[in-house]
């Protein structure tokens, strides 16, 4: 409060204390009509007193209420910011009308970042009295499906269907879901998660079509095939480049020499070696692009993988290479003989290379299975898979090896996808597994 006000109340003040001395003192001497004349005057100072003092807070009290229902149409004129009380109260109106208009503008963005995703979104918020509202809701997840944009939760909850089920725990869930959506099934990938704040509890809620992860999954591996393939290729037109650039200024000279002689021959050896390497590697690449459909037939995938060991057997036995599998019993699986083969052996050749440096290796090799799938399991106590590459070992061309393809892995994951089966594989230090599941 400003000292204008200071010194107007303590004026006032006086005044009603004067005032009081003259009533008492005209009482006391037998003064009446003086002693109620001032009583009258003294009721009308504390009534304009009192009068001022609700003009005064009167506009605070207003600009208080603003604050508290987000209402910032008041506002303080001049004149009366020249109080600094009016000032301050001024200031703090404006503080929190430009904060407001921030977090609307924030909201805003929001709202247009969630609306323009090709992801459903549904945020619900509760309270601490377990009251549920829809804090956001995108145009994609009403699309999904097939449903108005409800804002208000006992409406939109009726629409949901089975996704109700998936989210009413309010936890943390990644798994897919088949939703019945106008007597169609569909199925989404399902994401949901938790966030606490002091009054609020929100639970974020995404929904993706199995295509869109496909698309999103081909993509990357497409990126990743362009970086593998300008990469080798780069590195083998660079230098036959630079040498046919080299070999063309030697054949310019009149009479070359035997040292002349001798560059031009170990220059064109590099060349020839190098076009080899390039062709090598388109072929691989042919191999693996021009995989041809599984020619299926019933067999006994026990006999198959004996037999597959029996290839390896004496470079098992040169490098003391313990191999377990002791399955007797009979897995009749449908699928192409050749092709599951070489995914084996594939297998097995990286179990092989596992070994460096590793002291009493040993491979496990074992079927099991049900009425519905058989999974074949290969484990090797090697060198592992180092956390770095894990992403990229089923990637066309990637190799941590210096005579590899690189189309090993690659090429065992067609083959098995072609199959409609499953290759999966985890890896820690001295155990790493591979497993091939055939549905039946």
């Amino acid at each position: 409060m400003g000292r204008p006000q200071y010194y107007q109340i303590s004026i006032r003040i006086a005044l009603l204390i004067f005032n009081g001395v003259i009533i008492f003192s005209s009482y006391t001497k037998g003064y009446i009509i003086n002693t109620i004349g001032f009583t009258l005057l003294l009721f009308f100072q504390f009534f304009l007193f009192l009068n001022y003092l609700n003009k005064i807070f009167s506009d605070v009290e207003k600009s208080i209420d603003c604050l508290l229902y987000d209402d910032y149409s008041n506002s303080i004129s001049k004149e009366k910011r020249k109080n600094s009380l009016y000032n301050k109260t001024a200031l703090l109106l404006e503080k929190h009308r430009k904060q407001n208009i921030q977090k609307t503008s924030e909201q805003l963005i929001l709202t247009n970042i969630i609306e323009s995703l090709n992801i459903g979104i549904l945020i619900l918020r509760k309270d601490k009295h377990d009251s549920i509202e829809v804090f956001q809701l995108n145009t994609t997840f009403s699309k999904f499906l097939r449903i108005p944009k409800f804002y208000k939760w006992s409406l939109l909850k009726s629409k949901l269907g089975k996704l109700l089920t998936h989210i009413s725990d309010w936890k943390q869930h990644r798994h897919t879901v088949v939703l019945t959506i106008n007597e169609e099934k569909e199925t989404f990938f399902l994401k949901t998660s938790v966030t606490q704040t002091n009054e609020y509890e929100y639970l974020i809620v995404s929904l993706e079509t199995i295509q869109q992860l496909i698309d999103k999954k081909e993509k990357e591996a497409w990126y990743k095939l362009m970086n593998v393939m300008s990469h080798e290729i780069i590195n083998t037109i660079t230098p036959i480049s630079s040498l046919a650039e080299n070999l063309g200024s030697l054949l310019q000279e009149d009479s070359p020499d035997a040292d002349t002689i001798d560059e031009l021959s170990q220059g064109l050896e590099i060349i020839n070696r190098r076009s080899k390497h390039l062709t090598s590697f388109v072929d691989t690449y042919r191999k693996l692009a021009e995989l041809p459909l599984p020619q299926k037939e019933k067999f006994n995938l026990t006999e198959l993988v004996k037999n597959t060991i029996q290839l390896f057997n004496q470079e098992f036995i040169l490098k003391n290479i313990e191999v377990e599998f002791s399955i007797k019993s009979e897995f009749i699986i449908n699928a192409d003989k050749k092709q599951i083969e070489q995914v084996i052996v594939n297998l097995l050749s990286n179990c092989l290379y596992a070994f460096e440096n590793i002291k009493l290796p040993k491979i496990t090799i074992s079927i099991f299975g049900d009425n519905m799938r058989t999974h074949l399991s290969i484990v090797d106590n090697g060198i592992g898979i180092s956390s770095e590459i894990k992403d990229n070992i089923f990637v066309p061309y990637f190799t941590t090896r210096k005579d590899g393809s690189g189309i090993g892995l690659t090429l065992s994951k067609s083959i098995i996808e072609s199959h409609n089966g499953i290759i999966q594989f985890s890896s820690a230090v001295g155990k790493t597994t591979f497993t091939l599941t055939f549905i039946k």
